[in-house]
């Protein structure tokens, strides 16, 4: 049976390396083992890691029974505090101040936690001059020795003097302490804080010329850490791989030289920052920035850069956990509210539950209270946002469509002049570009611009049967299969309208097949019921390819002017498409998955109304008539 001290250093070893749930299964044992009161302090640092109010409330009193103590008070201080139990820590972290022989290091630590609480009650002053009290005895600290977590400390203690306006008084005692490798420490923390808020006075330049004189001086894994961090931050291309380097090797080194928790974090996040800048390396970002977050799981910035990851590769449901993390520990991120837009796609009928998980994130119990209202807010504006900037583009673009038929002319006019030669074979070729950019800017234009459909009767058999003869010779080397049924109702419309947005589709999977080298395209038409009031049924026009597929990141925005997955495509022709079943009153879907294919599908009403005012419907509620 292992001993507690085997158990103790095996959860250690756990943590360490980034597992928590076998740490914590290590150290209970070790807790029931042995009266010592070391498994209950390590069970309390790791539950606050985590995030852990409840269980780290209940290591901590357990730690101050078996070794009572200013450093167990200061924990059990921070435990209630976790916990809303301000007041409690208040009285916890005063005890330890009144102490006889508390550290000096402990007393840093009691005045920074009683800056916090005081922070939390809406007290700037007090929050301010605990803030200066625990710098200043951290600096009185430091010219003694160094602790192992000192640099954390003193930045963290750094922040808040900053934060509270009290960066000159430090400063001042900083200038008469002795000169000590902990004075430097405490300047160069204090000197990050400063910049990292503005300090124009505080240059890149100082900063890391205090950092390399404090490592010359005290070299640890902690400060080479933070070099690196500063190095990223102005990192060329051609040094990525070297930097990556060096951090592997600070990986692998702090085995021996254990870096606190906060610090293996920060040692993965920067880590998975590098790797996130290429596309080779983005599956080892996302590795690191799950087992910085094991560490530090309370890092809403790390958790917001791994949903961007995981959105980037298509996992939105992985992409949703993490942002849904975001907005547990803080309400008001804003990037992780802006994440949360990309999650929302105004055509997709699960809309709904995830604005109902992402306000349950952010406030439990408003996603039941608003779950049904948001969406229809989020898709209304959606669209306003989007037709404002589609309207401002349009309007300064024909600024530029006219400006290149000026371009064009003018270039024609100089190559007629010019003798046949050199000047004239470049007019020549300038001419050609122009006119071609001309076009695609004005066809780019006409995206935008939202169509007004000529009303009639339109029979979609022998529409469809000439989109695909149309679509067949652009794209001869790919099958295109379609399938009608008897008995199709009418559609209202303009048939040329339609003519152009469904040809732009049937073209657009064929030419995706051609690149990847083959496959086929079928598209099919039937009738289904209208899933609202009206009894005229619906139809519903699919077109599906076995190409290459479309990467789930870029689905939310296929309709966006401009935006093209092809290396030659203009990225208009599906926004034509959207813009004019759009004007008909449809919806138009897409669904895809990369090496299996693409499905489009248009619904279009068969009455007057359209489908302007029916809810939002499933699959799952179609059916024929």
């Amino acid at each position: 049976m292992a001993t507690a001290a085997a158990l103790l250093e095996l959860g250690d070893r756990y943590w360490a390396l980034g597992l928590p749930a076998a740490a914590k299964s290590a150290l209970g044992r070790a807790l029931a083992a042995t009266d010592d009161a070391a498994p209950a302090l390590r069970l309390t640092d790791l539950a606050l890691a985590q995030g852990d109010s409840a269980s780290a409330r209940r290591f901590a009193t357990e730690a101050a029974k078996r070794a009572p103590g200013p450093a167990t008070k200061i924990l059990l201080g921070r435990a209630q505090l976790a916990s809303g139990e301000i007041a409690a820590a208040r009285m916890s972290f005063g005890a330890a101040l009144d102490a006889p022989k508390i550290a000096p290091w402990d007393r840093a630590r009691a005045h920074l936690e009683l800056s916090r609480a005081s922070a939390s009650q809406s007290d700037p002053s007090g929050a301010a001059a605990q803030a200066a009290a625990g710098f200043e005895a951290a600096l009185t600290a430091a010219v003694g020795s160094v602790a192992p977590d000192a640099l954390t400390l003193l930045e963290e203690l750094a922040s808040a003097v900053v934060a509270h306006g009290r960066s000159a008084d430090v400063t001042a005692s900083l200038e008469v302490a002795k000169d000590s490798a902990g004075r430097r420490m405490c300047a160069a923390a204090l000197l990050s804080a400063r910049h990292a808020a503005g300090d124009r006075a505080v240059t890149d330049a100082v900063i890391d010329a205090e950092l390399a004189a404090l490592e010359a001086a005290a070299p640890s894994a902690a400060l080479r850490l933070r070099r690196l961090e500063r190095r990223t931050r102005k990192l060329a291309t051609i040094e990525r791989d070297a930097l990556l380097g060096e951090l592997d090797g600070l990986i692998h080194a702090s085995a021996a030289e254990p870096l606190t928790p906060v610090d293996r974090a920060r040692l993965w996040f920067l880590y998975g920052a590098l790797c996130a800048d290429d596309l080779a390396t983005r599956d080892r970002a996302e590795d690191a920035y799950r087992k910085g977050l094991a560490f530090q799981p309370g890092h809403t910035a790390a958790a917001c850069r791994l949903a961007l990851l995981m959105f980037d590769r298509g996992d939105q449901a992985g992409a949703l956990a993490e942002i849904e993390r975001a907005l547990r520990i803080d309400a008001n991120h804003g990037l992780a509210w802006r994440n949360a837009a990309r999650m929302l796609d105004a055509q997709s009928p699960s809309l709904g539950v995830i604005v109902g998980r992402l306000l349950d994130a952010a406030n439990p119990g408003a996603g039941s209270a608003a779950g049904s209202v948001a969406p229809r807010l989020v898709t209304a504006t959606a669209e306003v946002v989007r037709q404002d900037v589609i309207a401002g583009v349009y309007a300064h673009g024909h600024r530029v469509k006219n400006l290149l038929g000026i371009i064009g002319a003018r270039t024609r006019s100089a190559r007629k002049l010019a003798a046949e030669g050199d000047v004239h074979d470049r007019l020549k070729d300038l001419e050609a570009d122009v006119t071609a950019l001309y076009e695609e800017w004005a066809q780019y234009l006409r995206s935008m611009q939202a169509p007004t459909p000529t009303v009639e009767l339109v029979s979609l058999p022998p529409l469809l049967h000439e989109v695909v003869l149309a679509a067949q010779a652009r794209t001869q080397q790919v099958p295109i299969a379609l399938e009608t049924t008897a008995g199709l109702p009418d559609v209202r419309g303009d048939r040329m309208l339609l003519r152009e947005a469904l040809l732009n589709i049937v073209s657009n999977a064929a030419e995706a097949c051609a690149a990847a080298g083959g496959g086929e395209v079928h598209v099919r038409v039937r009738a289904i019921s209208s899933p609202g009031a009206s009894t005229a049924p619906l139809v519903e026009l699919l077109v599906a390819d076995t190409g290459p597929g479309i990467p789930r990141a870029y689905l939310g925005r296929l309709f966006v002017p401009g935006f093209t997955t092809k290396e030659t495509g203009s990225g208009v022709g599906l926004a034509i498409a959207e813009r004019v079943v759009s004007a008909h009153h449809g919806r138009i879907t897409v669904d895809s998955e990369e090496g299996r294919g693409t499905s489009i599908t248009i619904t279009l009403p068969t009455d007057k109304s359209g489908l302007a005012a029916l809810p939002l419907w499933t699959v799952a509620e179609r059916g024929t008539p």
